[in-house]
């Protein structure tokens, strides 16, 4: 199974990100959009892990979330990797409560080359280049700004389906540090 360690989106962020994608649809490309019940921001991703690994990521995560005190995050504006010109990915990024969240993912042990960027993935464009009236779109998409605590600490399964691949919680953990 695929594993990846998250905090989960709540309900206002995911009802934000669908009014943003929707908007976002209308302005055209060729974006596979991401389902808003399965949005989140990715702290470690594990890839295929065997299922006998899995009292070893929970142990993990529950070091990890015994060291960092409950925290808050501010989504804020609409933005892309690589840029809104040439649009991998389309996401929303943290406005604040970036530093907490990338000692999570150190913690976590996360071993990546490029520099944490905490976001919520809106969708991935399928083209090499974004059209004009989709940049113009992604560049009018307003700020945000909606805190929300992080308490928690989830471990996701992603599993193949036939619209793309579905996502499954298997474990929580709960911060619990000290401030």
């Amino acid at each position: 199974m695929r594993l990846f360690i998250a905090v989960a989106a709540d309900e206002e962020i995911r009802s934000a990100a669908a009014a943003a994608v929707a908007r976002l649809r209308r302005a055209g490309g060729n974006v596979r959009w991401v389902d808003p019940r399965d949005m989140h921001t990715t702290l470690r991703w594990f890839g295929a892990t065997p299922e006998e690994k899995l009292p070893e990521i929970q142990d993990l995560m529950v070091r990890a979330a015994a060291r960092i005190a409950p925290f808050e995050i501010v989504y804020g504006g609409v933005g892309a990797f690589d840029s809104f010109e040439e649009a991998r990915v389309v996401w929303i990024g943290l406005a604040e409560g970036r530093e907490p969240m990338e000692k999570l993912s150190d913690l976590l042990g996360r071993q990546e080359p490029r520099p944490y960027a905490p976001h919520l993935t809106l969708g991935r464009n399928r083209d090499d280049a974004a059209p004009p009236g989709f940049v113009a779109a992604l560049k009018a998409e307003p700020v945000l700004n909606l805190r929300r605590p992080v308490t928690k600490i989830s471990l996701y399964a992603s599993k193949p389906a036939p619209f793309g691949h579905a996502y499954e919680i298997l474990f929580e953990a709960k911060l619990t540090g000290s401030a």
